[in-house]
C-alpha cells in the first residue's frame, strides 16, 4: 500500500500532498482541491525577491534563491537558502539553474540572516540550506551557521558529497559545518533511485545524519576499539 501524507500550511492555506504525483493526487482528491503543481527539494512554489548585493564587509555567499514556509526540505516548516554553484551536477539534476559558479547574486552573510529570519511572524522550525553545493562555499557557509546558531535556530545542510567524503577535506571551514550542523542529508542525487525516496530526500541512496559530527566521532571511537 502507497503510503502519504497531508501537509496542511495554518498560515497560507496551502495543501503538500507527499508520496504521490500530481496526477495521483488529483484523481484521488481532484474534487476537493484546486490545480497542483509538483515541488521537490530546491523546488519552491514561491521565491522571495533577494535582496540587492551590498559592499558589506565580512563573509558572503552566491545565492540563488530563499523562500519560506517549505515542508519538504527538512523536517517542520522551515526557511531556505539555495546556494549558487555545484562541481557535482548529478545528471538529472532538478535544478540545473544553480550549476554554473557565476550565477546568483553575491550577498553578505549577514544579509543572507536578515532575509532569511524575516518576517519574524513566519512560522519557522529550522534553516535548511541546499544547492547548487552549499560545501562549494565552505567559509562563507561555517559563518552563516554559526549565526544561526547563536540565534538558536536548528539548522539542516544537504550535500552531494558523502559525510565520509567531507570528513577526508583538509579545509577547517568544512569540519566546522559538520559540527554546527543539526541534520545533515548527504550524497549525490541519482535519478534511478528517486522513486520511493521518502521524506526531505531526492533518492534513496541519500541518508538523513542528525549530528553529523558527533557521528564522525562515534564511528572513529569504534574504529579504534578494533570493533568489527
Amino acid at each position: 500500500m502507497t503510503e502519504f501524507t497531508w501537509v496542511l500550511d495554518p498560515t497560507s492555506g496551502k495543501v503538500v500532498l507527499e508520496g504521490l504525483t500530481v496526477e495521483e493526487a488529483l484523481a484521488l482528491a481532484g474534487d476537493l482541491l484546486p490545480a497542483g503543481r509538483e515541488i521537490n527539494c530546491g523546488r519552491p512554489l514561491v521565491a522571495t525577491p533577494l535582496p540587492a548585493a551590498t559592499d558589506t564587509p565580512g563573509p558572503t555567499l552566491r545565492v540563488a534563491r530563499i523562500y519560506h514556509a517549505s515542508v519538504v526540505d527538512g523536517p517542520g516548516c522551515r526557511s531556505v537558502l539555495q546556494l549558487q554553484g555545484c562541481p557535482i551536477r548529478c545528471p538529472g539534476c532538478y535544478v540545473p539553474e544553480t550549476h554554473d559558479p557565476d550565477g546568483g547574486v553575491a550577498l553578505s552573510v549577514d544579509d543572507v540572516v536578515t532575509a532569511l529570519l524575516h518576517p519574524s511572524g513566519t512560522p519557522r522550525d529550522g534553516v535548511t540550506v541546499l544547492g547548487g553545493e552549499p560545501l562549494f562555499q565552505p567559509q562563507g557557509l561555517a559563518a552563516l551557521l554559526r549565526e544561526l546558531k547563536a540565534a538558536g535556530i536548528h539548522t539542516v545542510v544537504y550535500s552531494g558529497y558523502t559525510l565520509e567524503a567531507l570528513a577526508r577535506r583538509r579545509e577547517p571551514e568544512v569540519h566546522e559545518v559538520l559540527r554546527l550542523t543539526d541534520l545533515l542529508v548527504d550524497g549525490p542525487f541519482v535519478r534511478s533511485r528517486a522513486t520511493g525516496a521518502g521524506e526531505w530526500r531526492g533518492s534513496r541512496n541519500q541518508r538523513l545524519i542528525p549530528n553529523p559530527a558527533m557521528a564522525l566521532a562515534a564511528d572513529e571511537g569504534y574504529a579504534r576499539s578494533g570493533q568489527p
